[in-house]
C-alpha cells in the first residue's frame, strides 16, 4: 500500500505540474516554434551537455584515487548509467547507483566511492549557489520592477548563509577530524550492526577526499573539472535560446540553472513538470517570453539536458547486459 500510495502521489504531482505548465498555451503554436528551431545550435547544446558526463568522469576518477584512478570506461559507465537511472526513474538513484556499479566493475569499495560522491555533491552545491549569487548580485537593481525578484534576492541571501555554514562545517571536519570522527562513530551506533563498518568507511572516504587540499595538483584538477562541468551545464541553455532565435544574455543561463534546480528537486520522473514550470516562470517574468514561447523553450531546455544522458546511458545499459532486476538488486543492496 505504501508503494502504491507513493506512485499515486508522484503521478498526481506530475499531472498537476504539467497542467499548470501547459494551461493557456496553444500547442499548435508551440509546435511551430519548436519546428523552426535551428538544429545546428541545438546539436551544439547536446554535445555541450554530453561533455559534462566526460568531465564528471575525470573528476570522479581524481577524487577516488589521484595516483591510480579506476579505468575510464568503468567510471564513465557507472557515471552515465547512474545519472540515466535518476532521469528516467522517480527517485534520485545516481548517488547510490554510481558507487554500486563502479564497485561491481572495479576494486573500488562501495562505501569509499559513496564518500567521494558526497564530496562531488558539495562541490556542485558550492558552484551552483556561487554562480546563482553572482547573478543576483550583478543584477540586484536591474529587476527592481519585478515583485518576484524579492524572492530571488531572498534565495540568494539564503544561499550565502548555506555556503558560509557549509564552509565552517567542512573546516571543522578538516581541522578537528578526530573529534568529528568520534561524533560520527557515536551516531553510527544508531544504525544496524551490519552497516556500521560501511558507515565509518563512508566518513573516512569523505575525509580522505578533503586531503586533496594538501595535494595542489590533484586539487587543481578537481576544481578545473568542476568548472568545466558547470560551464557545460549552464551554457547548454544559452545554446537553446540561440537555436530558438531568442538569444538571451549568457549569464541568464546562471539564473535558469539555479532556479530550475528547485523544479528538479520535486520527485517526479526526470523532474517533469517542476523543471518546466519554474523555467516558464523565469522566462515570462524576467525575459519577456510569451506563454507559447516559454513552453517551447522549457521543453527544449529539458530535452537538451536529458537526451545525452538518457540515450548514452541506455546504450551502455543495453550493451552491458544489465536488466531491471539487476537495478532492483542494486537498490536492495
Amino acid at each position: 500500500m505504501r508503494r502504491s500510495l507513493k506512485i499515486s502521489l508522484i503521478v498526481i504531482a506530475t499531472i498537476a505540474l504539467l497542467y499548470f505548465f501547459l494551461r493557456n498555451s496553444n500547442l499548435a503554436d508551440v509546435w511551430q516554434i519548436m519546428r523552426h528551431t535551428n538544429m545546428v545550435w541545438f546539436g551544439i547544446g547536446l554535445l555541450v551537455n554530453f561533455s559534462a558526463l566526460v568531465w564528471r568522469t575525470f573528476r570522479w576518477r581524481t577524487l577516488l584515487d589521484p595516483d591510480s584512478p579506476p579505468a575510464f570506461y568503468a567510471t564513465f559507465f557507472a557515471t552515465t548509467v547512474g545519472y540515466m537511472l535518476s532521469t528516467v526513474l522517480p527517485i534520485r538513484a545516481s548517488d547510490v547507483a554510481r558507487p554500486a556499479l563502479l564497485a561491481r566493475r572495479t576494486n573500488v569499495r562501495f562505501s569509499g566511492a559513496l564518500g567521494t560522491v558526497l564530496t562531488e555533491r558539495i562541490l556542485d552545491l558550492y558552484f551552483l549557489m556561487s554562480l546563482y549569487v553572482y547573478f543576483v548580485i550583478r543584477h540586484w537593481n536591474d529587476y527592481s520592477a519585478h515583485k518576484a525578484f524579492f524572492i530571488i534576492k531572498s534565495a540568494a541571501v539564503a544561499s550565502i548563509v548555506i555556503l558560509v555554514s557549509l564552509t565552517l562545517l567542512i573546516l571543522g571536519i578538516f581541522f578537528l577530524r578526530e573529534r568529528m570522527r568520534r561524533v560520527h562513530a557515536f551516531v553510527g551506533r544508531i544504525v544496524p550492526q551490519r552497516f556500521r563498518a560501511a558507515w565509518m568507511n563512508f566518513y573516512d572516504a569523505f575525509l580522505q577526499s578533503l586531503d586533496l587540499t594538501r595535494r595542489p595538483s590533484a586539487l587543481i584538477k578537481v576544481i578545473a573539472f568542476t568548472v568545466l562541468i558547470w560551464i557545460a551545464l549552464t551554457t547548454q541553455f544559452w545554446f537553446v535560446t540561440i537555436a530558438m532565435h531568442r538569444p538571451l544574455p549568457l549569464d541568464a543561463s546562471l539564473f535558469i540553472s539555479g532556479t530550475t534546480t528547485i523544479g528538479l528537486a520535486i520527485p517526479t520522473p526526470g523532474g517533469v513538470g517542476g523543471f518546466h514550470k519554474v523555467a516558464q516562470v523565469i522566462l515570462t517574468t524576467f525575459y519577456g517570453f510569451d506563454i507559447d514561447s516559454s513552453v517551447a523553450a522549457a521543453l527544449l531546455f529539458h530535452a537538451v539536458g536529458t537526451i545525452p544522458v538518457v540515450v548514452t546511458g541506455l546504450v551502455l545499459f543495453a550493451y552491458s547486459g544489465i536488466t531491471m532486476r539487476d537495478v532492483k538488486g542494486l537498490r536492495a543492496e
